[in-house]
């Protein structure tokens, strides 16, 4: 060729490229399009077949109203059951209130109250109840025991005494002079008695005893008490306490 003259190709080479362009956009446009036909208008977007609408839920059916349980049926009626109890007798206690002590030349004594009551549930018959003088000595539960073992029980007054019931009365007990034990202490001479008691009774159904002592002295107004005072002459006590022993018997 010339050099007046133009080159062929790149003119070719566009020609080529605008055809190739023109049918790649035909197609796009036939490809993104519906149009009108026997049929009538289509979705412009989704050419798939339309969902079928939803059916409609069933009506729940009616529930039958709730029949109420059956009222149980009544327990076959039985007869009453009462408690039978053959443990009702009779129980003594022992009050004891001090009144008045007395040291002389021939004696020692202690003046008294005592109540027995009767904290069981039966009547308390055939009451015998018995009192003696002890001295406080470090023999004095041997003492006591021999006493509690062999209670006297003959004559004297018996009485009966109902449940939940108490009978008082006042009486002496006494010591001969030479058998009271006593005690030197800072140049005293002391005195400690012991008051004991056995009570017997009965009842329907057996025997009972009801044991016990106490300790005598002076009431300091304190916890503890005071002891009598003896080498001073003969001398009456008042103002007195009493707090019973570990030794006992109740049965």
């Amino acid at each position: 060729m010339g050099s007046g003259s133009f080159p062929l190709w790149p003119w070719i080479a566009a020609l080529i490229a605008a055809i190739s362009a023109g049918a790649w956009y035909f197609r796009r446009q036939k490809s993104g399009y519906a149009f009108a036909g026997a049929g009538g208008e289509a979705s412009a977007f989704d050419l798939s077949p339309a969902p079928a609408p939803p059916r409609a839920a069933p009506m729940p059916k009616p529930r039958p109203a709730p029949v109420p349980d059956p009222a149980p049926a009544p327990k076959p009626a039985t007869a009453p059951v009462g408690i039978v109890s053959t443990r009702l007798r009779p129980w003594l206690e022992i009050e004891f209130s001090p009144e008045a002590a007395i040291v002389d030349d021939e004696k020692g004594a202690i003046q008294f109250e005592v109540t027995i009551f009767n904290s069981g549930s039966a009547p308390a018959r055939d009451v015998h109840v018995e009192g003696a003088l002890f001295n406080a000595s470090p023999d004095q539960d041997q003492v006591l025991g021999q006493f509690f073992s062999k209670p006297n029980g003959q004559g004297g007054d018996r009485i009966a005494i109902p449940p939940l019931q108490r009978m008082s009365f006042r009486s002496l007990v006494t010591l001969p002079r030479d058998q009271l034990r006593l005690f030197e202490v800072e140049g005293r001479t002391l005195f400690v008695p012991l008051v004991g008691f056995n009570a017997l009774y009965r009842w329907s159904n057996g025997q009972g005893q009801t044991s016990t002592s106490f300790i005598v002295g002076r009431n300091a107004n304190g916890e503890k008490m005071a002891p009598f005072r003896i080498d001073q002459g003969a001398k009456t006590f008042r103002g007195l306490g009493a707090r019973e022993h570990t030794l006992r018997v109740r049965q």
